[in-house]
């Protein structure tokens, strides 16, 4: 399957912009939209006024839309840029490690204010413990839901889930496409695949969320967000690095991918949507109505 035209100058663009955002805009908007269908009527009441309050500018105001703010605030807040992944290395995984020894907060600081060097294991577990705490502040409170929204999704992105000294895949470099553009490996998943499901969130979301069963709703609502992360970084060594060589950001070698390779990427990823937007229900179900 050849990469569609529009994918192969997003690509571009994150090329020259750095690191790539996971999933893009429209990866988290699909996740958000199969989110919604599956929050319950007391947790959307919730969700909707809450947002409806927000006089954030950075996004729209609309659910799908804000699961896409984390990455326009990192635009100006790059103190929470690490907390969008967690480098689980691929030859030695150690999750503890690559989470900094899980960093606990402060007495009195709130998790939009922790540190730096954390990942987005831990900012989860904080996040959703303060959207559940009735004493969280309502600005935190807002801060922690539309986090959430965003991390879950970044989360079921595999290379957000780990690295092989390549920055997710950032310095991988795949071959130029006939046209002659570049992009690299995280770019690749973060577009490519999402890209290949369809015209549109709404049409993929919809698409994707016919098809998920009552058995896996239940499966995929048990675990945590280390299981979670767990489960993505075996899918990135399973597949995502599934590479003829695999070059570190010291060896920038071309890979060219293979048919194969991408059909197994568009069936994992479409995979990873329908359980980041299941788990990301579960998440808010959970926290907003106890």
């Amino acid at each position: 399957m050849k990469p569609m035209p529009t994918f192969l100058i997003m690509c571009a663009m994150f090329v020259v912009a750095g690191p790539a955002n996971a999933w893009g805009d429209l990866g988290h908007k699909v996740t958000a939209l199969i989110a919604y269908r599956h929050l319950t009527p007391a947790a959307r009441a919730k969700v909707d006024a809450m947002l409806a309050g927000d006089t954030d500018a950075l996004t729209a105001l609309d659910f799908a839309s804000r699961a896409t703010w984390a990455d326009k605030y990192r635009n100006n807040h790059r103190e929470t840029a690490a907390w969008h992944y967690v480098d689980t290395e691929i030859d030695h995984p150690d999750l503890e490690s690559a989470c900094f020894g899980f960093p606990a907060l402060g007495t009195g600081q709130v998790a939009s204010a922790g540190p730096y060097q954390d990942c987005i294991v831990n900012k989860i577990v904080q996040f959703e413990h303060e959207l559940q705490s009735p004493s969280t502040a309502p600005a935190e409170r807002l801060m922690a839901l539309k986090f959430l929204m965003h991390f879950v999704g970044d989360l079921h992105q595999p290379l957000h889930a780990s690295d092989h000294d390549d920055r997710g895949g950032n310095c991988v470099r795949l071959a130029p496409s006939p046209d002659g553009h570049d992009t690299n490996l995280h770019a690749y998943w973060d577009v490519g695949v999402v890209e290949a499901l369809g015209r549109g969130a709404n049409v993929i979301a919809a698409n994707l969320d016919g098809r998920i069963t009552p058995n896996e709703l239940s499966t995929w609502a048990r675990g945590d967000a280390k299981a979670w992360a767990m489960e993505s970084f075996e899918l990135s060594r399973k597949d995502a690095y599934a590479l003829a060589s695999r070059p570190t950001c010291n060896d920038r070698g071309a890979v060219a991918l293979t048919p194969a390779y991408e059909n197994a990427a568009i069936r994992d990823a479409a995979l990873q949507f329908e359980k980041a937007g299941v788990r990301m229900a579960v998440l808010l179900n959970r926290a907003l109505v106890p």
